[in-house]
């Protein structure tokens, strides 16, 4: 593609939603896991950013709540229906993905601020637990995760 071609698509890219075409192509989270895997990350970092510290977090947004007894991680997923919706663990990960899917699939996008696409995201847990001692429940939009805390005693090791 010739210069002249790559400016005049670059400025009807510009003009479109706004002026916010940009803007809207890397606050996508594909868009910031391609610059990371391909050592890009100050092109939307640095002075020239179309990022704010605000869009760097991670979808789904999450919570973690944590005392001796027990654990609660609450996950936000507004408009994602339970059955778009995979959970996993393996020891203290825990794996939530899923499709974030558009509720006019038939009308044109003009303007988002939403996550729309496939996501994945996985959360460090403060304890190696089983699948069978997490219980899930979706209400309105929240997954919320709760398992209680085993205990651990300490083990004395005696020392050659």
């Amino acid at each position: 593609m010739d210069m002249d071609k790559l400016k005049k698509w670059l400025e009807l890219a510009q003009g479109m939603q706004g002026g916010e075409f940009w803007k809207s192509v890397f606050d996508q989270d594909f868009s910031k896991q391609f610059m990371n895997e391909n050592g890009n990350d100050t092109f939307y970092k640095g002075e020239t950013s179309f990022r704010d510290d605000k869009s760097e977090k991670s979808f789904p947004p999450i919570d973690m709540y944590v005392n001796p007894q027990e654990v609660v991680v609450v996950i936000e997923i507004p408009g994602i229906p339970k059955d778009d919706i995979e959970l996993g663990l393996s020891g203290k990960v825990l794996t939530v993905k899923g499709i974030a899917k558009s509720i006019y699939p038939h009308l044109q996008m003009s303007y988002s601020e939403r996550f729309y696409g496939e996501f994945s995201r996985q959360i460090n847990l403060p304890d190696v637990v089983v699948p069978q001692e997490l219980s899930a429940k979706f209400w309105n939009g929240i997954l919320i995760i709760h398992y209680n805390r085993q205990e651990q005693d300490i083990v004395s090791i005696p020392i050659d």
